[in-house]
């Protein structure tokens, strides 16, 4: 695994970090499997970082991943294709989750998935939602090993693939 330090991110981290997501989701774009942080800007993920809670990896003071949690709303409820209930304030929804090219496969994406589970948790969520293309090659696969299972389809009006929601309970 790198050695890396996992923090909250702020907003002197927004061009690292966009500069990090373009580089992180090239692999997915090649695997024609393009997402919208593939082209973020430093003002759209300063604006993540003020909105959610966004976290960042580092390696000897640079920038080498990141991670994004934000609260379950309605819309995105209904877009998840699940019903409405009172637990539903126990959910949050984790995207942006990214690494650079040159650290994959050492373990960064493992660990800031589980930092973000851990704040998730701490910040007394039970469950963790996420949407990942269902064709992807690794990335169900990757969620799977970490105990997410596939809880419903995420059609995509504006791309050529579809996705699948997959959630891990923190009990």
């Amino acid at each position: 695994m790198a050695d890396v330090t996992l923090r909250e991110a702020t907003d002197d981290d927004a061009a690292a970090l966009a500069a990090t997501y373009r580089d992180a989701y090239a692999e997915n774009r090649r695997l024609g499997f393009p997402a919208k942080s593939g082209s973020a800007t430093p003002e759209q993920v300063a604006r993540w970082i003020r909105d959610h809670r966004v976290f960042v990896a580092e390696s000897e003071g640079t920038v080498i991943g990141g991670v994004r949690l934000e609260r379950v709303d309605g819309s995105e409820r209904s877009a998840a294709g699940s019903q409405q209930s009172a637990t539903d304030d126990a959910i949050v929804t984790l995207s942006r989750l990214g690494v650079r090219e040159r650290w994959k496969g050492d373990g960064v994406g493992s660990q800031l998935l589980e930092h973000a589970e851990r704040a998730a948790r701490e910040a007394g969520y039970t469950t963790v939602r996420l949407t990942t293309p269902d064709e992807h090659p690794f990335l169900p696969e990757f969620y799977h090993a970490h105990g997410y299972e596939i809880t419903g389809d995420y059609p995509l009006a504006y791309r050529d693939y579809d996705e699948v929601v997959m959630e891990k309970s923190l009990d």
